[in-house]
C-alpha cells in the first residue's frame, strides 16, 4: 500500500455532495443556505455562486430558480416573515394565562425577540443598511410592518383608521426594531429579554395615554 497515495491532500477543495432533489426540496435547500449565509453577514458580502455551493447546486441552477440575487434574498425575507408571522398569529390563540390584548402583546415580542435571536434572517441588514438590500426585500419588509401594525391596533382594541393612533403604532414599531437591533448587536443577552419587552410596551402606553385613557398594561 502506498502510504502517499493514503494521505489526504490538504489543498483539495472539500465539494458537498450533490443529490438529485425535487424542486420544492432544492428551492427549499437554497433557500435555507441563504438563511444560513446572511445570518451575520450583509448582502453584498454573500454571492449566488457560495450560496449555491453550500446549497450542493450549481449557480445556474440557483439562477434558474430564482433569477438573480435580489430575487433570491427577497424570497429568502419572505420566507422568514411568512415564519415569523405564523408564530405571531398563535400568541391570539395561546396568548398566556391573562388573555387580553397587552398579554398577547407581550407574548408576540416575546416570539419577535425569539426570532431575532434564531439568527434574524438578514433581519439586522434590513435595519443597519436598508440602502443596500433590494427594492424587493424592503417591500417584504414593508408588507410585514403592515400586518404588525394592524396586529397591534387589533389587539389592544385601537381605532386603526385615526390618525394619531396610526402614528403612536407606527412610533412604537420603529422603536422595538431600533431597541430589538441593539440587543441583537449585544449578542441576544438573556437578562435584557424581559426589560426590552416592557421597555416597549411601556413606550406604546405613555404614547397612548396622550391621546387619552388606555387599559392597565
Amino acid at each position: 500500500m502506498n502510504a502517499k497515495e493514503d494521505t489526504p491532500d490538504p489543498d483539495r477543495t472539500v465539494r458537498p455532495v450533490r443529490r438529485r432533489l425535487g424542486a420544492d426540496e432544492r428551492r427549499a435547500a437554497l433557500l435555507e443556505a441563504a438563511h444560513a449565509a446572511f445570518r451575520t453577514r450583509a448582502y453584498t458580502e454573500v454571492s449566488v455562486a457560495e450560496i449555491a455551493h453550500a446549497a450542493g447546486a450549481s449557480e445556474a441552477l440557483a439562477h434558474r430558480y430564482f433569477g438573480s440575487k435580489p430575487a433570491l434574498y427577497a424570497a429568502m425575507v419572505t420566507d422568514g416573515l411568512r415564519e415569523l408571522l405564523a408564530r405571531d398569529a398563535a400568541c391570539d390563540a395561546d396568548p398566556g394565562p391573562e388573555p387580553d390584548g397587552w398579554a398577547r402583546l407581550r407574548a408576540s415580542l416575546r416570539v419577535y425577540l425569539g426570532f431575532i435571536a434564531e439568527g434574524a434572517n438578514g433581519w439586522a441588514t434590513l435595519l443597519r443598511a436598508p440602502g443596500s438590500v433590494p427594492p424587493e426585500a424592503l417591500a417584504e419588509r414593508d408588507r410585514g410592518r403592515a400586518v404588525f401594525h394592524e396586529r397591534v391596533t387589533t389587539r389592544l382594541g385601537l381605532d386603526a383608521e385615526d390618525p394619531a393612533v396610526r402614528l403612536v403604532v407606527d412610533g412604537y414599531l420603529a422603536y422595538v426594531d431600533n431597541a430589538c437591533l441593539h440587543w441583537w448587536e449585544a449578542g441576544c443577552p438573556e437578562e435584557l429579554r424581559s426589560p426590552l419587552v416592557e421597555s416597549a410596551v411601556g413606550a406604546l402606553t405613555g404614547a397612548l395615554a396622550a391621546l387619552g385613557p388606555v387599559p392597565e398594561p
